[in-house]
């Protein structure tokens, strides 16, 4: 079955109206047609719904059945993502949102290759976001943050805050996780790698410090791997 995400206001209602881009998905790309059914979802809510009037500019349909998405991952997980290069970021915000990441927060940092995140950029990682979500049948869509410095990060985070080092031996990541969390941020370092002095920032900040193990690993396996562990350790 189809799965789009919409306001939650559009739920409120047993008649519901689609219009814009997810009408002309379900009429002239899906070529969906009245009678046929499509689940809606919203906030960890969903609806399936049975299409009453289907045209490209418009679509219509009636509340059939009301439910909770079971596929929603209990803990809300923080991802600090740095901006990289080309689109292999990209190919990450695909993946952690798949696995089940809640927010995902891009930042520069002394040793980024990439200086900035365009307004255009961050609006294709939302659309890709939006499309994993709905591939992954998840409840709802992470949010993409605006970029942020280095040394504004930390205060956006929720805690505890883990940051993947690859000078660090001592603390793997698998045994600093708190088994009873229900929130928590991991930060994965750009290209060229977290300098000393923003370890030291992070650590004044509250961070814990952790390895990934002793392979050096490129940023977007780093963020893959770790939401991975993170999300078959706790949620």
């Amino acid at each position: 079955m189809h799965r789009f995400f919409v306001s939650p206001e559009t739920l409120r209602s047993d008649r519901v109206t689609l219009t814009g881009p997810q009408a002309r998905q379900i009429a002239t790309v899906l070529r969906l047609r009245a009678g046929d059914e499509i689940a809606l979802v919203a906030d960890g809510a969903e609806a399936v719904v049975a299409l009453d009037s289907v045209r490209p500019t418009s679509v219509t349909a009636v509340v059939r059945e009301r439910g909770f998405t079971p596929a929603e991952p209990t803990l809300a997980l923080t991802l600090a993502l740095p901006v990289l290069r080309g689109d292999h970021d990209e190919e990450v915000v695909e993946a952690v949102t798949q696995l089940g990441a809640s927010r995902i927060v891009p930042f520069t940092s002394a040793r980024s290759v990439a200086r900035s995140l365009s307004e255009a950029k961050r609006a294709r990682w939302e659309r890709i976001a939006r499309e994993a979500a709905e591939t992954a049948r998840r409840g709802r869509v992470p949010s993409i943050e605006p970029a942020r410095a280095w040394t504004d990060l930390f205060a956006t985070l929720p805690a505890p805050v883990f940051v993947a080092w690859e000078s660090e031996r001592r603390v793997p990541l698998r045994d600093a996780l708190p088994q009873t969390a229900r929130a928590l941020s991991v930060v994965i370092g750009p290209e060229g790698g977290i300098a000393d002095d923003e370890i030291a920032l992070a650590r004044e900040r509250g961070a814990v410090i952790v390895s990934l193990g002793a392979r050096n690993l490129r940023s977007e396996t780093a963020a893959i791997a770790t939401v991975a562990l993170v999300m078959d350790r706790l949620s």
